[in-house]
């Protein structure tokens, strides 16, 4: 049995050029046996950096954050998010990130970008369960505003699957739990933000791209693209090869060569195929 853990994130601010505002949503695989002792070792990384046990541990803490997030400074924020994707790659969960670019395609949050999103990665939830033969089940972070659409979409997900995959694997709806209680979900926070602040390009996440390419979910031919992280719209592929150094996606059967110098021409609008959109140029 593996527990999966979901939650979402945003950015507005993206340092490369090309992108518009982010909206991802990601999940974390722990396997039963990792249960309890990620949540030991997380306490005892707690212990180690001096955070108090009622601190949640957010990529965000946000303006009504406990007063120790507001004197943390940058190197504890970064041993502290570092410390708990190694803790949790050394434990064997894995992730999958679903990331979509409103600058490309614009559509309603509500009615199209998030089903869209959910689907997606409930399918790499499926894929995953299935390349394990195993059941799971999932939680998510309690939804806030609207968070009556969320799970009506949810329990549709789990009932009827989508048209890519059936609802074979994950053995009930899915499940909401308050992230401030569940140190898996904070984790699930912390590998959705952070993979979404790499995509943006932001410092904070490249910082931590070592980690998360560790811990994320990889096809039959070891490649993160399509299964680990996700890109929407296509136009996107190329940042596999700037993020991870993958030469190749395989979208719909067709194998795309990704990045310089090999890249075929640019027939297709692809965004980041000569250059990844931080000054670095092929």
């Amino acid at each position: 049995m593996w527990m999966v853990f979901v939650d979402d994130s945003k950015t507005d601010q993206v340092p490369r050029a090309g992108l518009g505002q982010l909206v991802a949503l990601g999940a974390v695989f722990v396997p039963e046996e990792a249960l309890a002792p990620y949540a030991a070792r997380l306490a005892e990384l707690r212990r180690d950096l001096g955070v108090p046990p009622e601190v949640e541990l957010k990529w965000n803490p946000g303006r009504a954050a406990p007063a120790f997030w507001r004197t943390a400074g940058p190197r504890l924020r970064s041993a502290l998010r570092r410390g708990m994707l190694e803790r949790a790659a050394e434990l064997g969960i894995r992730s999958a990130v679903v990331v979509w670019d409103r600058g490309h395609l614009d559509w309603p949050m509500r009615d199209r970008v998030e089903p869209a999103i959910l689907s997606y990665l409930y399918e790499r939830i499926e894929r995953f369960l299935a390349e394990q033969d195993a059941r799971g089940v999932v939680i998510a972070d309690e939804p806030g505003y609207g968070g009556g659409f969320w799970l009506r979409a949810a329990k549709e997900l789990t009932e009827s699957g989508t048209p890519h995959v059936a609802p074979e694997r994950v053995t009930l709806p899915i499940l909401t739990a308050p992230s401030h209680l569940v140190p898996h979900l904070q984790l699930a926070d912390l590998v959705a933000a952070a993979t979404t602040a790499a995509v943006a390009g932001r410092p904070a996440g490249l910082d931590l791209l070592d980690p998360l390419t560790r811990l994320a979910r990889r096809n039959d031919e070891g490649r993160i693209g399509g299964a680990g992280l996700v890109l929407w719209p296509p136009q996107l592929m190329d940042l596999h090869y700037w993020l991870f150094g993958e030469r190749v996606y395989q979208r719909r059967g067709r194998e795309h060569r990704l990045g310089p110098p090999s890249a075929t021409p640019d027939r297709t609008g692809r965004t980041f195929q000569h250059t990844d959109g931080l000054g670095h140029p092929a």
